[in-house]
C-alpha cells in the first residue's frame, strides 16, 4: 500500500513538473514574439513608403488641344547658378539694361566692351560691378576690370561660349519669370495652408495639330488654373497678335495668358492688353498681376467647394 502511494505521489510530481516546464516554454515564446514584433514594426517605420507620382495637369491639357510635346528640357545642375544670376539681373534691370545691351551686341564675336559709370548713382555702380564680377566668375565674361575714381569705367571682354550666349539671348528672362511664378505659388500656398498644387514646363518644344513646331516659354499650373507666359526682350510687335491668337486656341483668357516685355512703359502695356486680350506687363509688374489672379482663382475654387459665391477682386 505504501509503495502504491509513493508511486502515485511520484506520478503527480512528474505531471506537475511537466506542466511547469510547458508553462515556462509558453511564456518564453510569448516574450520572444513580443520582442520581435516591435522590432519588425520599428523596421517598417524606418522604410520610406513610396508616394504615388503627382498627377500631371499640363500634358493632358495640351493633349486635349491636339498638341504633343516633342522635347521636354530636363533640369540641369547649373539651373541654380543661372536662376540666381537671372534673378539678380531681372530685379536690377533698369540699372543693368545698358550694360546688358552692350554685352549682347559684342558677344557674337567675343569683342571687348566698356561701360562708363561716371555720374551714376552709387547703387547702380554697385549693381553693375557685382553683375560683371559674377559673370566673370562663371566665365560668362572672359575679362573684367573696373577702374575706380576718377575714371569709373568697366572694361570687359565678352565670350562666344554657347552657355553664355544662351543666357544673354533670353534664358535669363525666362528663368527670372519662372522664379516669380514659383514665388506666387509659394505665397498663395502659405495663405491656404500649403494645399495648392504646382507644375510647370519651361521651353517645351511642341507639335501643333497642323504639325507645325512651336516652343512655349512657360506653361504653369497653380492649383486648377493654367497660365501661359511668353517673354520678349526685343521687338514684340510681330509677336503680340500671334500670341493672342494662340492664347484663344489654348482656351486661356486675358487673366491666364501673359506677355512680359522688358523695355516697354506701363501705359503701353495697358494699351496692348486692351487691344490683344492678353495681360501684357513688365518685369516689375508680372509678380503682382499674377498673384492677384491666383488669389482670385483660389478664392473662387474654395468658395465653390463651400457652396458660396465669392467676391472677385479685379
Amino acid at each position: 500500500m505504501n509503495n502504491n502511494r509513493i508511486e502515485i505521489l511520484l506520478e503527480r510530481i512528474a505531471i506537475a513538473l511537466e506542466r511547469l516546464v510547458e508553462q515556462a516554454n509558453q511564456r518564453e515564446t510569448g516574450t520572444e514574439a513580443q520582442r520581435i514584433r516591435p522590432e519588425a514594426e520599428e523596421t517598417n517605420k524606418g522604410r520610406a513608403v513610396p508616394s504615388p507620382p503627382p498627377t500631371s495637369i499640363l500634358e493632358p491639357f495640351l493633349k486635349s488641344k491636339g498638341i504633343r510635346i516633342k522635347v521636354r528640357p530636363c533640369d540641369n545642375a547649373a539651373d541654380q547658378v543661372i536662376d540666381s544670376l537671372s534673378l539678380y539681373l531681372g530685379e536690377r534691370y533698369a540699372a543693368l539694361a545698358g550694360l546688358l545691351g552692350k554685352i549682347k551686341r559684342a558677344m557674337q564675336t567675343g569683342m571687348p566692351i566698356t561701360e562708363s559709370l561716371k555720374d551714376r548713382p552709387q547703387q547702380d555702380v554697385s549693381s553693375a560691378c557685382q553683375f560683371c564680377k559674377r559673370l566673370h566668375e562663371i566665365a560668362f565674361l572672359e575679362e573684367y576690370r573696373y577702374s575706380r575714381s576718377p575714371i569709373y569705367l568697366i572694361n570687359a571682354k565678352t565670350t562666344t561660349l554657347p552657355k553664355a550666349q544662351r543666357f544673354f539671348g533670353g534664358q535669363w528672362l525666362e528663368r527670372f519669370i519662372l522664379q516669380k511664378v514659383k514665388s506666387v505659388h509659394a505665397q498663395v500656398a502659405a495663405e491656404v495652408n500649403g494645399n495648392l498644387t504646382y507644375e510647370h514646363l519651361i521651353n517645351p518644344q511642341i507639335i501643333l495639330p497642323n504639325c507645325d513646331d512651336f516652343e512655349l516659354d512657360i506653361l504653369a499650373a497653380i492649383g486648377p488654373s493654367i497660365f501661359w507666359i511668353e517673354a520678349k526682350s526685343g521687338d514684340y510687335q510681330q509677336h503680340v497678335a500671334k500670341y493672342s491668337k494662340f492664347a484663344r486656341f489654348l482656351g486661356l483668357d486675358y487673366d491666364h495668358s501673359f506677355m512680359v516685355l522688358t523695355d516697354v512703359p506701363d501705359d503701353r502695356c495697358d494699351a496692348l492688353s486692351s487691344l490683344f486680350s492678353m495681360t501684357v506687363c513688365t518685369l516689375r509688374t508680372i509678380e503682382d498681376k499674377l498673384l492677384t489672379v491666383v488669389r482670385n482663382d483660389t478664392a473662387q475654387q474654395g468658395a465653390a467647394a463651400d457652396g458660396l459665391s465669392p467676391a472677385v477682386d479685379r
